[in-house]
């Protein structure tokens, strides 16, 4: 009998009503989805480490493309050890290398490439951080709804059993049905303070991914109600330009390119051009020992007999058509994902969007028909009760349908990197 007192109760309560509301204000300066991924694109303690990569990048380019540090060569002979003399030959030569076939020039195209491969990193890896946050601002939020569902409930089953435990004291209601009351109580405290334990926990994974100490807990806010009705966007091909897992395979193919050309260029060696000036101190008949001094140049060219570059290059060309089939495969991959993730989502919300236009709407309607004709002595109280237990049983799979929904949903914006923090690609 007190159970259905109290779904009589619950069901008047939300007469009317769709659940999915939360009763929790605004905490001030606490987060949200938005707030929280702008920080932690910022504060990230993995995000620190991955950008020195960029860093190590760009330092790899200063020092790319430099000629060599030019040589000083230093000779001297004499007939010491043979007839003494007094002959002897000192000579001070400067030397510098030349590469060949634009070596240097094409060697900064590498780094070049590698910078841009190391920022895309970096993007990859705020994309997973930006997604763990959506994923968890998500659950606090279906977490959210759910514990305001019950806080109302609570509160309606609290005036119950303050009630029949008045009129337990009087002796108008079984000492049974007290108990009752309170053992209801109790469970769904039990159950509100699971919600809130779960929300807590989900607030502190929040921590290393903002980079906030482990003692500090993020305040968090979320939607007030999980939307139904927005628009589900579809394929647009401006997401290559912005996804890293795919701008990263077509930089992979850059690259090969820029190598290949690195490589093919080392088939010619340096050229070797040196300056010297030579002192020569011998005899010459009649007149003695005498002294002759010459200034002069050299080079030293290479011959490629060997194309050793020509090896390498083939085996990059070998990566590079790797590398070009893999951004296909991975282009594909991507509107595949999209386009389901999209139908999904649209299934959920029309089914969820029908349940309410129409199975709620009518549960609604019947039930308050039936308690019209309950008051009219036209059908018993049974039957009422079964009406409201039957329309909060359908309230509840209501929003079981948003909450699938909304995973779906956020599928969907994953797949199509819907955050405003990753709209361009030269965002970085």
């Amino acid at each position: 009998m007190f159970t259905r007192i109290i779904v009589l109760t619950i069901t008047l309560a939300f007469y009317g009503q769709t659940f999915g509301q939360s009763t929790k204000p605004p905490t001030p300066n606490a987060f949200d989805k938005a707030t929280a991924i702008s920080y932690a694109l910022k504060q990230n303690a993995d995000l620190r480490v991955i950008r020195k990569g960029i860093e190590i990048a760009e330092a790899r380019l200063a020092r790319t493309g430099l000629r060599p540090n030019p040589k000083i060569a230093v000779d001297f002979a004499s007939d010491f050890a043979f007839n003494r003399e007094g002959e002897h030959t000192t000579g001070l030569a400067f030397q510098q290398e030349f590469p060949l076939a634009n070596r240097l020039r094409k060697a900064k195209a590498v780094s070049r490439v590698d910078i841009a491969k190391a920022k895309m990193e970096v993007r990859l890896h705020e994309l997973e951080i930006a997604n763990e946050i959506s994923e968890i601002a998500l659950e606090i939020q279906i977490v959210d709804t759910r514990r305001a569902l019950l806080e109302k409930i609570y509160q309606k089953t609290s005036e119950i059993s303050a009630f029949i435990q008045s009129r337990a004291k009087q002796g108008e209601l079984s000492i049974l049905e007290a108990n009752q009351s309170i053992l209801e109580l109790r469970a769904l405290e039990q159950e509100i303070n699971h919600l809130s334990d779960q929300r807590t926990h989900l607030t502190h994974s929040l921590a290393p991914l903002l980079g906030l100490p482990s003692n500090e807990e993020a305040g968090f806010n979320t939607l007030q109600e999980i939307d139904t009705n927005s628009e589900l966007p579809g394929f647009d091909s401006s997401i290559y330009e912005r996804h890293p897992v795919f701008q990263l395979a077509v930089l992979d193919a850059h690259s090969a390119e820029a190598e290949i050309a690195l490589a093919e260029s080392e088939n010619w060696e340096s050229i070797t051009a040196k300056v010297f000036l030579e002192n020569e101190r011998s005899i010459d008949q009649p007149n003695g020992i005498g002294s002759d001094r010459f200034i002069g140049v050299g080079f030293s060219i290479p011959i490629p007999f060997r194309k050793k570059g020509d090896l390498r290059a083939n085996e990059i060309r070998i990566e590079r058509d790797q590398s070009n089939l893999k951004a296909a495969a991975i282009k594909q991959r991507i509107q595949h994902d999209i386009e389901h993730a999209r139908h999904e989502a649209a299934d959920f919300q029309k089914r969820t969007i029908e349940y309410r236009d129409n199975v709620i709407k009518l549960a609604n309607e019947q039930l308050e028909a039936t308690s019209a004709a309950y008051q009219k002595g036209q059908i018993s109280l049974v039957s009422l009760l079964r009406a409201q237990e039957q329309l909060l049983r359908i309230e509840r799979r209501h929003l079981d349908n948003q909450e699938a929904f909304a995973r779906a949903r956020l599928e969907l914006e994953r797949a199509r990197i819907d955050l405003p923090q990753f709209q361009s690609a030269n965002n970085l």
